[in-house]
């Protein structure tokens, strides 16, 4: 039995705890921190963008903060697609966000798919009608193949023009009358 009261004694001893008076927080700086740059956050359309710095919500276009150095800035839509916009320069910018253009994503998908039918077809036609010396189909295939090329190749370009982006823009500073501010492309 007394080895039990030890053990008893010696928990409560240990399991003692001692309240410290909290540090002091550290008085705010005024003002953004050194180095960051201030950003002017807008969306090509109505439709806005949520800007994450370092994945955390920052604001909700069109808004202007400050963000610190060395911050990954994403651009986030309601409908969850990301924008990775990386790290910002220095120097005061403009963001802006453009969201999918549906119909020229649907275009070019149309455009792709019915190019690439024709050039297959024109490689098909090109290679047995050379080979088995028939002029006119030789002639019918290098037509079609070329044509639809430069149609893949258009359609590929809508494609690419049609999928959401960001943009990164000196911004320009403007003085009108008795005011200045901060402009650029909107």
């Amino acid at each position: 039995m007394p080895k039990l009261g030890t053990v008893v004694v010696f928990a409560m001893f240990v399991s003692t705890a001692y309240a410290q008076e909290a540090p002091m927080p550290a008085p705010e700086a005024s003002g953004p921190p050194p180095g960051s740059t201030q950003a002017t956050f807008t969306s090509a359309s109505s439709e806005p963008w949520e800007v994450l710095v370092d994945r955390h919500p920052a604001c909700e276009t069109p808004c202007s903060i400050y963000v610190p150095p060395m911050r990954f800035v994403t651009l986030r839509s309601r409908n969850r697609v990301l924008l990775e916009v990386g790290m910002l320069p220095p120097s005061p910018v403009v963001v802006r966000g453009t969201h999918l253009a549906s119909g020229a994503y649907a275009g070019g998908i149309v455009g792709t798919t019915f190019a690439g039918i024709g050039v297959v077809t024109g490689i098909t036609l090109t290679a047995v009608g050379c080979a088995t010396d028939h002029r006119g189909m030789c002639t019918a295939g290098l037509i079609t193949g070329g044509v639809s090329a430069v149609g893949l190749y258009l359609s590929i370009r809508l494609l690419q023009s049609a999928v959401p982006k960001a943009e990164v823009l000196p911004a320009q500073p403007y003085v009108a009358g008795n005011s200045v501010g901060l402009a650029g492309t909107f």
